[in-house]
C-alpha cells in the first residue's frame, strides 16, 4: 500500500474554491439571462453575451474545482484503516448536504407542479443517475459523479502501492484522453459508430491536479515533465474533441471552440500561478472557499427562486438581481455548512476507525475548517502532545521554543505556505446518537440503491 502523506491545507486553495464557485455562479446567471430575454439589447445583455462567446467562466470554475480535488483529496488517506476511513470521510462530507440540494429540488419541483418521476429520484439520492440512465435532477452536479469515480482510482491506486507512482498516473491519465478522443474521432470521419462521452477527459485533470501535486509538493522525480506532459496532450486532444462536439451540437462546447479553449487554458495558467505564487492571500475568499460545496449545489435553486420575483430584463437592474442571487446563496450556503456539513465531517471522524486521537482530532479540524489562515513566517501553535504524534514536518519548517515553555513550528523557507491549524477541541458525542445517525446514513444510501434496482426490475418484468 502507499504511505500515508501529512495532510496539510492550502488557504490559497479555499480562496480559489471561492472563484470557481463564484465562476460557476457568474455562468449560470448570464446564461439564464440570455435564455430569458434572448432578444433583450440592455448593457447587462450585451455584456453577457460578450462574456459568453470569449469565456466560459462555468468551464473555467468546474476545471479548477477538478484540478484542486486531484491536488488535495488522494493525499487526505491515512490512519490505521486508510480506505475504510477514506470512504467513510467522503461519504459524510458528500451525502448528508448533496441530499438535502436534492429535498429543496424536488420540493421545488412539486411546487411548480413538474415533480421528477420516482426512478429519477432515487437514481440521483446514489449521487450516479448516468449508471441507471436517468438524468440529473440539476444539470449542475454533473461533475460530482466524476469526482465519485475520481476517489474509486484513488482507492485502486493506493491498495495497489501507485498512488505516487509518476508513470501510472501519467499512463492512466493518457488512456482517459484516449477514451475520449478515440471514439470521437471515429464517429466523426465515419469509421465507426461508438457511444462517445467525455467523462475521460474530465477525470484526466483531476489527475492532472494530483502530478502537480506530486511536483511542486512532494517534489517526486519525473513528476514534473509528466504533467506538463499531460497538460499538452490534454489541450490536443480538447482540439480533436471539440470537432466532434461541434458536429454533433452537443454541450461540451456549447459555447464555441474559443470560450471553452480560453477556460482551459485560463484555469491551468491561474492553477499553476496560485502553487508558485502562494495566492491569492484573501480571507474572504478563503471563508467563501468553506462553503463552495453547499454553493455549487444550491445556487441553481436559489436563483430559480429570486427571478420569480426579480426576472431578468437584461438591463441595469439585472445586477441588481444577480447581487441578490449571490447573496442570498453565501447566506443558505453557510447555513448549510453551519448546520450539515460541518457536523456531518465531525460525526465521520467521530466514527471512522480508530487512529491516534490528537491526530483525529486534528485533521476534523482541518477538514471542518475552523483554523485560523497565518501566512508566510508564520507559527503553527498546537500542544506538543498533538504535534508530536503527527507525521515529521517538512523540510522547510524548524521547531521554534518560546519562552512559556510552548512549542511551535517556524516556516523558513519559500515552500507553499499552509493554514496554520490550531488543535480543535475533542468532540462530545452520545454513541447512541451516533449509532443513530451513522444507521440511518448507511441505510438511506442502501436503500436509495435498492429500491432504483428494484424499481427497474419491475419495469423490465413489466414489459416482458
Amino acid at each position: 500500500m502507499t504511505p500515508a502523506m501529512p495532510r496539510q491545507r492550502y488557504a490559497n486553495l479555499d480562496a480559489l474554491r471561492a472563484i470557481a464557485a463564484l465562476a460557476v455562479m457568474v455562468e449560470h446567471m448570464l446564461g439564464d439571462l440570455l435564455r430569458q430575454a434572448p432578444s433583450a439589447t440592455g448593457p447587462v445583455s450585451t455584456l453577457a453575451q460578450s462574456v459568453v462567446q470569449n469565456l466560459s467562466l462555468g468551464r473555467f470554475g468546474v476545471v479548477l474545482f477538478f484540478l484542486i480535488s486531484g491536488f488535495v483529496v488522494p493525499f487526505s488517506i491515512g490512519g490505521e484503516q486508510p480506505l475504510r476511513l477514506f470512504a467513510v470521510s467522503r461519504l459524510f462530507r458528500l451525502y448528508p448536504a448533496y441530499w438535502l440540494a436534492l429535498a429543496a429540488l424536488s420540493t421545488a419541483a412539486w411546487f411548480l407542479g413538474d415533480m421528477p418521476g420516482t426512478a429519477a429520484v432515487l437514481a440521483n439520492l446514489t449521487m450516479a443517475p448516468p449508471l441507471f440512465g436517468q438524468p440529473w435532477l440539476s444539470p449542475i452536479h454533473w461533475t460530482l459523479f466524476v469526482e465519485l469515480l475520481f476517489y474509486l482510482f484513488v482507492a485502486l491506486l493506493f491498495a495497489a502501492g501507485r498512488l505516487r507512482h509518476v508513470g501510472t498516473l501519467l499512463g492512466l491519465g493518457l488512456a482517459l484522453i484516449v477514451a475520449t478522443v478515440l471514439p470521437a474521432q471515429l464517429n466523426l470521419h465515419g469509421i465507426a459508430k461508438l457511444p462517445t462521452q467525455y467523462l475521460g477527459m474530465h477525470l484526466s485533470f483531476l489527475f492532472l491536479g494530483l502530478l502537480l501535486r506530486l511536483w511542486l509538493v512532494e517534489r517526486v522525480r519525473g513528476a514534473c515533465l509528466a504533467a506538463l506532459a499531460l497538460a499538452l496532450v490534454q489541450f490536443a486532444a480538447l482540439l480533436l474533441v471539440a470537432q466532434f462536439s461541434l458536429a454533433r451540437g452537443d454541450n461540451f462546447v456549447m459555447e464555441g471552440l474559443t470560450p471553452v479553449l480560453s477556460a482551459y487554458a485560463l484555469a491551468f495558467a491561474a492553477f499553476l500561478a496560485a502553487l508558485r505564487l502562494e495566492r491569492p492571500r484573501s480571507l474572504l475568499l478563503a471563508r467563501i472557499g468553506l462553503v463552495s460545496y453547499s454553493m455549487y449545489l444550491f445556487h441553481g435553486t436559489v436563483n430559480a427562486l429570486v427571478y420569480r420575483t426579480l426576472p431578468l430584463t437584461g438591463q441595469l437592474a439585472d445586477i441588481a438581481t444577480m447581487l441578490v442571487c449571490v447573496g442570498a446563496t453565501l447566506l443558505l450556503s453557510w447555513l448549510v455548512y453551519r448546520t450539515v456539513e460541518r457536523p456531518m465531517i465531525a460525526l465521520g471522524y467521530r466514527i471512522s476507525p480508530r487512529r491516534d486521537a490528537s491526530l483525529a482530532r486534528l485533521s476534523w479540524h482541518a477538514e471542518a475548517l475552523q483554523g485560523r489562515a497565518e501566512w508566510r513566517d508564520s507559527l503553527i501553535d498546537a500542544p506538543v502532545s498533538i504535534r508530536d504524534s503527527l507525521p515529521h514536518p517538512p523540510s522547510d519548517y524548524r521547531t521554534a521554543r518560546h519562552r512559556d515553555g510552548r512549542s511551535s513550528l517556524r516556516k523558513t523557507g519559500p515552500a507553499l505556505a499552509g493554514i496554520a491549524v490550531e488543535a480543535a477541541p475533542e468532540i462530545h458525542v452520545n454513541e447512541k446518537l451516533v449509532g443513530a445517525l451513522l444507521g440511518v446514513a448507511i441505510v438511506a444510501a442502501l436503500l436509495s440503491w435498492f429500491a432504483l434496482l428494484g424499481y427497474l426490475g419491475w419495469k423490465i418484468a413489466e414489459s416482458l
